[in-house]
């Protein structure tokens, strides 16, 4: 009777179950929609006119295109409209970044997986 007490009765216990973990890839079901198509602008004519050529300018113009129609902006005015467009080319370009960044990231591909998730 003392040998039973003395082991604690884990002769009666039961064997311990296999702990199994399983991992498990989940491919993203996030839809990548096709990109807009490219933009097709119109050409615009800049003409510069100054009080030197103004005259020959309305001569030539009005024969070529009709009536004439000044809209006036000064120097400065055209340096902030051409620092406004690089602003904004740069935004776009940044934009484009991270929606390449975000389709990327949510493309499932089959022959790379990250061996850190499977550890």
């Amino acid at each position: 009777m003392s040998l039973l007490l003395l082991s604690s009765c884990s002769y009666f216990r039961e064997a311990e179950k296999e702990v199994v973990t399983v991992t498990e890839i989940v491919k993203p079901t996030i839809a990548i929609i096709d990109k807009p198509k490219s933009l097709k602008l119109d050409d615009i004519n800049w003409y510069v006119v100054t009080k030197d050529n103004i005259e020959d300018f309305k001569s030539k113009f009005a024969d070529k295109e009709g009536d004439l129609v000044f809209y006036a902006m000064s120097v400065r005015s055209y340096e902030n409209l051409a620092l406004n467009m690089a602003q904004i080319k740069e935004y776009i370009m940044k934009q484009n970044e991270i929606i390449i960044y975000y389709e990327e990231a949510v493309t499932w591909k089959e022959d790379i997986i990250d061996e850190e998730v499977l550890q």
